[in-house]
């Protein structure tokens, strides 16, 4: 076998992705490169956490108002700068899509992103559940016992915690409200990628397939290191 099946082509030392901000609601910043299979693995909760390679396609917002200003003496703007070649001329980051089997029923996502549309005064604004129930997806039923599972959960770990018992309701209450926004938020995530990339919103979708996909979002330090990470997805103007 000739030696040129075991040269190593990928030598390039890896440099991370400034911090800043990358691309707006309208025009992307960012490139999903690569999935990373030796970062993916399974929390302590059991949800796995997908790790994907991110490049930027553009110049940061924050970079953009460094260079000289154009005709009009502004700085360009980010949707209008000329992207670059290479998809990771500045370095890249870890972008991590967190998804759990409990989460993906669709009596689960209702619950949770109800409970996200809740307010300061603890108003909900939208009911997603009555929603599901409508359209046949799932029964009210289901919903109930997903609700029961979940206040379980949070009764559970208020429990472990030595919550006064004075305090133990309100604290449970609490404690479900964050599980349920916890979901809300890691598939949320999910579906602003997949509204990315153009495919239609589904949890169980194979998160492989955003390979190759650009969208907008913030890059921070990671906090161990000196590596960057996607801290934020944002949504694709519609």
């Amino acid at each position: 076998m000739s030696f040129y099946q075991s040269v190593e082509l990928n030598t390039r030392e890896r440099i991370s992705l400034a911090p800043g901000s990358y691309g707006t609601s309208s025009a992307p910043g960012l490139k999903i490169l690569s999935y990373v299979d030796k970062a993916s693995k399974p929390d302590k909760s059991g949800a796995m956490r997908h790790s994907f390679l991110v490049a930027a396609t553009r110049p940061s917002r924050e970079a953009l108002q460094k260079l000289p200003p154009n005709g009009n003496g502004k700085a360009a703007a980010a949707a209008d700068a000329t992207p670059f070649d290479e998809p990771d001329y500045d370095g890249t980051a870890f972008l991590s899509v967190t998804i759990h089997s409990d989460w993906q029923h669709p009596a689960c996502l209702a619950l949770a992103f109800t409970e996200a549309t809740r307010n300061k005064e603890g108003k909900l604004g939208h009911d997603y559940v009555a929603d599901g129930v409508a359209a046949g997806e799932f029964s009210q039923t289901l919903a109930d016992d997903g609700r029961k599972h979940f206040m379980k959960l949070a009764s559970d770990k208020v429990l472990a915690s030595n919550t006064p018992e004075d305090q133990m309701q309100e604290a449970i209450e609490a404690q479900y409200r964050k599980e349920l926004m916890q979901i809300s938020i890691k598939i949320g995530q999910l579906f602003t990628l997949q509204d990315w990339a153009g495919i239609a919103r589904n949890p169980e979708a194979d998160v492989k397939a955003l390979v190759g996909s650009e969208f907008s979002g913030k890059i921070e330090k990671a906090g161990v290191g000196d590596g960057s990470e996607v801290v934020s997805i944002w949504s694709k103007k519609k």
